[in-house]
């Protein structure tokens, strides 16, 4: 079994969900007593959302980077970021380590082939929706991309930095989630993607009449896939 490399902490909340889904998952492959081989090197988020409100994302690429080759010297052989947002950079990190970096876009998007959906809404912060790292990883694939209206975008982006990383999960945002995605469902979206890792937290339990893509959990079974690998 290899040793997975977890960057973590972006943010403590759904952190948790990828230890505990690293853990399982490889219990289920492996039986007995087996868990998974794990360094997890945690960040204080403050400190990235404070670069992220002003755009350094060269500082953000440096710091993962060192955080990277911190785990790379620690026996990690595999890197995996926890959480979507970051992947902006991770060409960047991936280049500074000798190891493989696990993409959260590359790996929905196989996930999105294989179920045959072409045509999906995108949610996650702005930085998700807006830049193009992870809409053009579905296009490599020949998936469209759709996204919510503008003021719709703004409440997600919110949302997400000012509840869902702080572990709060209120009635009201999950409705209003809810119906974001009836309107894409409108516009055409055969598929959505919970491109943040706390929004499946949000929507646990929720029916949707499409079908929907958790980024943690395809995430957390590649990383399985690669430490199990022979």
């Amino acid at each position: 079994m290899k040793t997975i490399g977890l960057i973590g902490g972006t943010s403590w909340v759904s952190t948790i969900d990828y230890y505990k889904l690293i853990n399982q998952l490889t219990n289920e492959k492996l039986g007995g007593s087996n868990a998974a081989r794990i360094i997890l090197y945690s960040v204080n988020f403050q400190e990235f959302k404070n670069l992220m409100d002003i755009d350094n994302w060269n500082e953000i690429a440096a710091r993962f980077s060192d955080i990277a080759r911190k785990l790379e010297g620690a026996g990690a052989e595999c890197i995996v970021i926890c959480a979507n947002t970051p992947h902006l950079i991770a060409d960047v990190v991936e280049q500074a380590v000798k190891l493989p970096l696990i993409h959260i876009a590359e790996e929905t998007a196989k996930e999105i082939e294989t179920r045959k959906v072409k045509k999906v809404a995108l949610l996650g912060t702005r930085f998700v929706m807006d830049k193009p790292f992870f809409k053009d990883k579905l296009a490599l694939g020949g998936i469209r991309t759709i996204l919510p209206r503008e003021a719709d975008k703004e409440f997600i982006h919110n949302s997400i930095f000012t509840e869902l990383t702080r572990d709060i999960f209120t009635e009201e945002t999950k409705e209003k989630y809810l119906q974001i995605i009836e309107d894409v469902i409108q516009e055409g979206a055969e598929g959505i993607i919970y491109a943040c890792t706390e929004i499946p937290i949000l929507l646990k339990g929720c029916k949707v009449k499409v079908e929907t893509f958790d980024t943690t959990v395809i995430h957390a079974k590649a990383a399985v896939a690669f430490a199990c690998a022979e």
